[in-house]
């Protein structure tokens, strides 16, 4: 029986142009120091939002759920409680009641690694607020929220089944009140019914990033999909930009000067990227065996969309739409395997720029791992590339090889990987 491919690593090459894709808390582009010199950074979970805008976009919804991250699901369910016919107070308390457990006040901002959840904004203090706008700001939970779009008629259906406790809960209450909690996090029974929902993983999306809900650790959901930070392969410059706005109504002394003056940092390079799927992980998630070729065709879109995914940070003013310069898929048995290690030695720019010697430093290191791994782990690869590759090759028993395997445009790369992770064997 021929090996099972296990995982789809996705090594990418991408010269970005002056550019700010991820921006630290003081506004600057992310750094990270390694091999002793200053790179600019885009961190894992800036590019799986990104990813996962670019599958909704390709896919266009689909058979694929995607789902939404957000802390206003309450107000979704409250709104779909009422057009059942619940009287107003009940539905809002319901909505708000089903995400009580996880509003942990230890918890409230705690930044989650695997969803990219940002610590909430401020909430306006009570006294600013009209009863329609404090009764909205209940609805909102204190975390960032993964769910897809199978999960809210699920939530839905256990509401309605406590549907006599809401109305009682309602009784006498007005717009503005505060909700109460009706089950409280020491209720065995609800909290069994809740972590029955938040547990099975309903769709694309979890299946793909997973979901991490710090307040309800019994109801974490692991992803296929493992993302590395993106880093530029060289040591990176940054530079200040000095901008000016100029008023278009205002004329004679008054338009003399600008009518704004600011500064906004901005880097430019060659980064590499990197992510990994557990391809066995994701059939799992989609239903066994029986979805091998939904998991298949799903892989090859992650593929796909990460391959493509432009982070939107400062995007209107910089148009970042250069695509990658090579996309290196390897389908391996054994593990998942970053090339990260190429890049600890920065690449260093001749004549031709910074993107022929991070794109044979990359080739020297994939040599030097097949090298170590020998090539039974790898069980198929290939690329797509938008510059000339055929000089990256390696040795092996004193015969030159293609180290990067065929050369494909990018739909044929992932339709290739799509059919091979759909058999699970090397083809």
């Amino acid at each position: 029986m021929k090996p099972e491919a296990r995982f789809a690593d996705v090594h990418i090459l991408q010269a970005v142009p002056f550019a700010n894709l991820n921006r630290d808390d003081m506004g600057a582009p992310k750094e990270v120091s390694y091999g002793g010199a200053a790179r600019m950074r885009v961190s894992s979970q800036c590019y799986k939002r990104a990813t996962r805008t670019e599958l909704q976009n390709i896919t266009q919804g689909g058979q694929w759920d995607f789902g939404t991250r957000s802390r206003a699901h309450g107000e979704t369910i409250a709104r779909a409680l009422q057009e059942r016919g619940w009287p107003h107070m009940a539905a809002q308390i319901a909505a708000r009641d089903l995400f009580s457990m996880l509003d942990d006040d230890e918890e409230t901002g705690k930044d989650d690694e695997d969803t990219g959840a940002d610590k909430p904004a401020k909430a306006k203090p009570a006294a600013d607020k009209s009863p329609e706008e404090e009764e909205a700001s209940q609805l909102l939970t204190n975390v960032l929220l993964y769910l897809n779009d199978g999960d809210l008629p699920r939530l839905i259906e256990l509401a309605e089944a406590h549907r006599p406790d809401y109305e009682r809960a309602a009784e006498g209450l007005s717009e503005g009140d505060p909700l109460p909690t009706v089950h409280k996090k020491k209720d065995k029974k609800w909290h069994k019914e809740l972590l029955g929902i938040l547990k099975q993983c309903t769709g694309a999306g979890l299946a793909l990033f997973g979901r991490m809900i710090a307040a309800l650790p019994e109801g974490r959901i692991d992803g296929a999909s493992q993302v590395a930070h993106a880093f530029t392969t060289h040591e990176a410059k940054f530079e200040v930009d000095y901008f000016t706005a100029v008023d278009d109504l205002l004329t004679g002394k008054e338009s003399s000067g600008s009518g704004h003056l600011g500064t906004a940092e901005y880097g430019s390079g060659v980064f590499y990227r990197y992510a990994t799927l557990d391809l066995r992980e994701l059939r799992e998630h989609l239903g066994g065996e029986e979805a091998a070729d939904q998991a298949g065709e799903l892989a090859g879109l992650f593929i796909r969309a990460f391959s493509l995914a432009v982070p939107s940070g400062k995007k209107t003013s910089t148009a970042p739409h250069t695509p990658p310069a090579l996309v290196y898929v390897s389908l391996r048995s054994d593990r998942p395997v970053s090339l990260a290690a190429a890049f600890e030695t920065p690449a260093r720019a001749t004549t031709e720029g910074h993107l022929p010697a991070s794109l044979h430093a990359l080739a020297r290191h994939l040599d030097g791992v097949e090298s170590f791994f020998g090539t039974e782990g790898r069980l198929w690869h290939g690329h797509a590339a938008t510059v000339d590759t055929s000089d990256l090759t390696g040795q092996a028993q004193g015969e030159q090889r293609a180290l990067l395997g065929e050369r494909m445009t990018m739909g044929e790369l992932t339709r290739s990987a799509a059919s091979r992770a759909s058999s699970g064997e090397q083809q």
